[in-house]
């Protein structure tokens, strides 16, 4: 469809990284629904992924997370970075073409450039180095410069996406 930006699906490798812990740094919970929707609400408004969305939308974007509509959510690996009573960050993984997938990565506007996504995506890497996963991967719209410097800071790179495969199959 014309004038819809374009997506890549970019992978890494799933190695340890060092990254400081962050205290306020815990796995997301459904109790987390309306801060998250909140979250990305704000972080995406405005911006090359912003599809003009309403709360509402936004509201059952994350239901449809939580249901596991975007893959099985991967609690133990994700989080949410809690500040003064406000989730100010979120890396949410799923299970998404066999194997670990970011869902979102979303920042608030006024936490942008703290280092949050980075440090939320490489504390990500390195609980699924204790697993077996090999690669971490994710989606950018072409355009979102700043995540395409962060990601291919990180290792990611384009990988290719079986177009008539079922991704859960």
């Amino acid at each position: 469809m014309a004038g819809q930006p374009r997506r890549f699906v970019l992978a890494a490798p799933v190695r340890r990284r060092p990254v400081a812990p962050d205290a306020n740094a815990r796995p997301p919970t459904p109790a987390d629904a309306e801060g998250l929707a909140l979250l990305m609400h704000a972080a995406y408004a405005g911006t090359i992924d912003d599809e003009g969305e309403t709360l509402e939308d936004t509201r059952a974007v994350v239901a449809q997370y939580f249901a596991g509509e975007f893959g099985p959510p991967m609690p133990a690996v994700s989080e949410v970075v809690q500040r003064d009573g406000e989730l100010v960050a979120a890396t949410l993984l799923t299970q998404w073409w066999r194997g670990p997938f970011v869902a979102f990565m979303i920042t608030a506007p006024h936490a942008q450039r703290q280092g949050l996504a980075r440090a939320g995506l490489t504390r990500a890497l390195n609980r699924l180095a204790d697993g077996d996963e090999p690669w971490l991967r994710l989606v950018v719209t072409e355009g979102n410069t700043r995540a395409e410097a962060l990601y291919a800071s990180l290792g990611f790179v384009p990988v290719p996406v079986p177009l008539f495969e079922d991704p859960q199959g």
